[in-house]
């Protein structure tokens, strides 16, 4: 298998999500946010993560087929994996500190909150670590997933009662209040599922995304009733959440077979869909160059605005989705003008 451009295409689909779901978050004030238009956006909102994190799934399960097509040692594959989860992990980190002095933050868990970067980094380590070098990587990666998912909603639970200096240890793993925002339990789960559905949605998108559809509403209108039943509203701790997972994990799917079908007959477009392939290729810098005017400092001027409505903020999230774009665009010119910059020869000062 190879680095597929309906992949790509995903990715950007999923940046536009991500810009969409955080802008109009930060920007719609409080009483504007029972409508209508509103829930649109919140449904658009939800799918942005397991897309990145299915599709980081998905780059593993590539990379493990090329290593075998070529005969690399596994430990080198999982040698580089572990590499590449590491620098997301710590872009997480890093960008916890670069925004949190930019806003002022004062608390501790600003610095040191364990969010999306950091489950799609810790992730990625998780899946390069146990599955190169296995003869089915597929099946151990299916297997990943349910472990990741199943025991979740007791794991959570449990961490909700510890009070112990110990718990802390558990950041990146379950919910511990107020560090973790994403754990791997069960988010880890959909890049493990990403792996193990690699062949068959490279193979036959079309039927992937057709079966993916009705799986995501039947686990949604499962998943409510069973929330209803309980008296609940859905949360980590409560079991419903593996349905929760099954009907986010689904539309992924759904998102990733449409663009693989849909590629080959866009490609040759020149707006739209090279716009979305920057966007996809460059979804770390996406996520560090938008997040400041959503809901950092650079944001304040559009927050401030009084009563602010889904219409009224649209024009400010289209902005910023335009803003974003034009950010990665300069980025990649001033790495390009670094990396070809002449170079001399290295003259040392002998004192």
């Amino acid at each position: 298998m190879r680095r597929l451009g309906g992949l790509d295409l995903a990715r950007g689909l999923a940046c536009l999500g991500m810009i969409e779901a955080h802008a109009y978050d930060a920007y719609v004030d409080a009483p504007h946010r029972a409508g209508a238009a509103f829930a649109v956006t919140r449904f658009v909102a939800l799918l942005p993560l397991p897309l990145f994190l299915v599709l980081a799934g998905m780059g593993v399960a590539l990379r493990i087929e090329r290593a075998r097509e070529r005969g690399e040692a596994p430990r080198d594959v999982e040698r580089e994996l572990l590499k590449r989860g590491a620098e997301v992990l710590a872009s997480g980190y890093a960008l916890n500190v670069i925004y949190g002095l930019m806003d002022g933050a004062r608390d501790v868990a600003s610095y040191l909150r364990f969010d999306v970067l950091h489950v799609i980094g810790a992730s990625l380590m998780l899946v390069g670590r146990l599955l190169p070098g296995r003869a089915r990587p597929q099946r151990a990666a299916l297997g990943l997933a349910l472990v990741t998912l199943l025991p979740s909603p007791w794991l959570n639970a449990a961490a909700a009662e510890l009070e112990s200096p110990l718990r802390f240890v558990l950041v990146p793993f379950v919910d511990v209040a107020p560090f973790t925002v994403m754990p791997l339990f069960p988010l880890a789960s959909w890049c493990a599922l990403g792996v193990a559905l690699t062949p068959v949605c490279v193979r036959w998108p079309g039927r992937v995304a057709l079966v993916a559809l009705p799986l995501a509403a039947a686990a949604s209108f499962g998943m409510q009733a069973w929330l209803s039943a309980d008296g609940v509203t859905l949360s980590r701790q409560h079991p419903a959440v593996w349905l929760n997972a099954v009907d986010l994990a689904a539309r992924a799917l759904v998102a990733i077979g449409a663009s693989l079908v849909v590629y080959p007959r866009v490609a040759s477009t020149r707006f739209a869909v090279p716009v979305l392939l920057t966007l996809g290729t460059a979804s770390l810098r996406v996520y560090a160059l938008h997040l400041p005017f959503a809901y950092g400092a650079l944001g304040k001027p559009v927050r401030a605005v009084a009563d602010m409505r889904v219409a009224q903020a649209t024009p400010w999230v289209l902005g910023l989705m335009a803003l974003t774009y034009a950010l990665v665009l300069a980025s990649e010119r001033l790495t390009e003008r670094w990396r070809a910059r002449p170079r001399g020869p290295y003259n040392p000062v002998v004192p």
